[in-house]
C-alpha cells in the first residue's frame, strides 16, 4: 500500500517509486480516486432568504482532485509504461480512468462533480492519441449508482429505491462488475480511447 495525495505532484511520484520499487514498472493504472460534493450553482438559505453563489473553494477542490489528480497519476503513469518492452500489437500500458454517469447526467447540486467528471470524460481520447505511437492505451468507465462503503451507511429503504430505478439488473453496481470490466479492458487491445457506462441503463433524472 502506497499513501499517496493525488493533488501532489511530489506524493504521486513517491507513491509509484515505492510501487515500482515492489513490483516492477506497471503495465495497468486504474485511476479511483475521487470526492462527490452537492451544491447548487446559486442557492438560498432557508431561514434567511439569503441567496448565495456556489462555494468556489468546494468546486475548485473537486476538481484538483477529481480532474487534476487523474491526469497527474495517468501522466506519471504513462511516462513510466513508455520505457517497457512491447508486447503483443506493440502495446506497453493501458490507463482505465473512472469518471461518472455524472458527466453525461448531472443531476441538480453537481455542477462541481460533472465537471469534474466530464473533463475525465473529455480527455479520454486526446490522451488515447497522445500514447497512441508510444503504445500505451485509454479507457474510461462511467459507473452509475455503484454499491460503496457510503452507500453501504444508507438507510436500506434508500438503497432499495435506488435499485429498484436502475432498468436491469435492478440492484446497485458492485465492485466485481467494475472489475470485470477493467479485465476486459485489459484483455480487448482494440478498446482504446472508449468512454464505456457501467449502469444497468440507468439515465439520472434532475434530481
Amino acid at each position: 500500500f502506497c499513501l499517496v495525495d493525488v493533488t501532489d505532484d511530489a506524493s504521486v511520484a513517491a507513491g509509484f517509486e515505492k510501487a515500482r520499487a515492489a513490483h516492477g514498472q506497471e503495465r495497468l493504472t486504474v485511476n479511483c480516486a475521487g470526492i462527490a460534493t452537492g451544491q447548487k450553482t446559486v442557492s438560498r438559505k432557508k431561514d434567511t432568504g439569503e441567496i448565495r453563489a456556489h462555494d468556489m473553494a468546494q468546486f475548485e477542490r473537486t476538481v484538483r482532485v477529481n480532474l487534476f489528480g487523474t491526469f497527474r497519476v495517468l501522466s506519471q503513469s504513462a511516462a513510466g509504461m513508455v520505457t517497457l518492452e512491447p508486447m503483443a500489437d506493440g502495446e506497453r500500458g493501458l490507463i482505465v480512468n473512472t469518471a461518472s454517469v455524472a458527466a453525461q447526467d448531472g443531476q441538480i447540486g453537481q455542477a462541481a462533480y460533472s465537471a469534474s467528471k466530464g473533463g475525465v470524460y473529455a480527455m479520454t481520447l486526446p490522451v488515447a492519441r497522445d500514447l497512441a505511437q508510444e503504445g500505451v492505451r485509454c479507457n474510461t468507465i462511467l459507473p452509475g449508482i455503484m454499491w460503496t462503503p457510503m452507500m453501504a451507511g444508507m438507510d436500506q429503504k434508500i438503497q432499495d429505491a435506488l435499485a429498484a430505478a436502475i432498468p436491469f439488473p435492478s440492484r446497485l453496481g458492485t465492485p466485481a462488475d467494475y472489475a470485470s470490466l477493467v479485465l476486459e479492458l485489459a484483455r480487448n487491445v482494440y478498446i482504446n480511447g472508449e468512454c464505456i457506462r457501467l449502469d444497468g441503463a440507468i439515465r439520472l433524472a434532475p434530481r
